[in-house]
């Protein structure tokens, strides 16, 4: 875990994702903390023949359905059409204050009385508040940090607690913690590792739903346009109300809930299908391309388009590696021999072959 740590904490500490597509500066990091020091190669299997291939891409990707496929031209070709803007995360306090985390090293905010830090060593930023804990009777005043389409942001909050917040989600966290109680908002996805406190109760409130635990580590996800919410346990116990009703987890467990009618179950997951965010990588099992590209417009800050709606339901199972460019992953796709990709400015058209 502490290999981990490290890489996660060099990989999304940053304020913001330089440009996505510099795949040097993005390893370098990696790289220098000895992880992901070997490279992949992708295997390509069509299902019912076992039939596979090696393309040196660095990733792995299959896909589930067989079809007839055709020779056709590859579309992924002006690299020029495939860049996109710079983004920033950006960090709001509660007196409304913006706060530029790219260029922080050392800030002090008298009137909250808080103050930013950066580590030399692991570029990690860390939030501290000038008091032990804050009275039960001050007002609770939040700050908002805001990570946009093509980045991911991590941080260390006052009680130590570490947290990685991905692509287009907002946090909402007070500047100071109760001495009872420890409480944050989430829109989006995140990943927490919790210092335990059992006097002070950490909660993590999305919608209608609540996570309340002690001290662990765990993952929600909880976009509104997703299919469905979920949240993941990766070490020590959460429990989740939702409309009223109280559900525990155990270590690889998941309780995930249907957006559309609400129905909810609890599972046992691969819990590194649902944190491999967090190491650079997106992990598919028998996922539909829709729910694919709705992760690759997060990360890329593209949109994607049907021009074929049947290519909405193509399951696809594998890892895609998240430092490589959006030019080499269409390529990868298109390599399955089902699809194909147009490109235009900043919209992606997919279509059958």
């Amino acid at each position: 875990m502490k290999n981990e740590l490290d890489y996660l904490i060099q990989r999304v500490c940053n304020s913001k994702k330089k440009k996505i597509y510099d795949e040097d500066a993005g390893w370098k990091k990696v790289q220098a903390r000895s992880f992901h020091k070997k490279r992949h190669s992708i295997f390509l299997l069509w299902s019912g023949y076992a039939a596979c291939a090696s393309i040196i891409l660095g990733g792995i990707l299959l896909v589930s359905n067989l079809l007839d496929h055709q020779t056709t031209t590859s579309l992924v070709q002006n690299e020029s059409q495939l860049t996109s803007q710079k983004t920033k995360v950006e960090l709001t306090l509660a007196n409304g204050k913006s706060v530029d985390l790219d260029d922080v090293n050392d800030l002090h905010e008298e009137e909250l009385g808080i103050s930013i830090t950066r580590d030399s060593v692991n570029n990690q930023l860390t939030y501290r508040s000038n008091e032990v804990s804050r009275p039960d009777s001050f007002e609770i005043r939040y700050n908002r940090l805001a990570v946009p389409k093509g980045a991911d942001f991590s941080f260390e909050l006052p009680d130590g607690t570490l947290v990685a917040v991905n692509s287009e989600s907002v946090l909402q966290f007070p500047v100071q913690f109760a001495s009872d109680d420890r409480t944050v908002y989430l829109d989006g996805e995140a990943y927490f590792e919790v210092t335990k406190n059992e006097k002070a109760p950490f909660r993590v409130i999305t919608g209608n739903r609540q996570i309340t635990v002690l001290g662990t580590k765990f993952n929600i996800s909880s976009y509104s346009d997703d299919p469905d919410w979920s949240t993941t346990l990766v070490e020590g116990k959460v429990s989740v109300s939702d409309n009223g009703k109280l559900h525990v987890l155990h270590p690889s467990e998941q309780y995930i809930a249907n957006n559309s009618t609400g129905i909810a179950e609890i599972k046992r997951v691969d819990v590194k299908l649902h944190t491999s965010w967090l190491h650079g990588k997106l992990h598919f099992k028998d996922c539909r391309m829709e729910d694919i590209t709705r992760k690759l417009e997060r990360w890329y800050d593209f949109t994607f388009i049907y021009q074929d709606e049947d290519c909405k339901d193509l399951k696809f199972r594998g890892v895609i590696d998240k430092d490589r460019s959006l030019k080499e992953t269409l390529f990868l796709l298109e390599e399955t021999k089902v699809i194909r990709f147009e490109i235009k400015d900043n919209v992606i058209t997919i279509r059958k072959r």
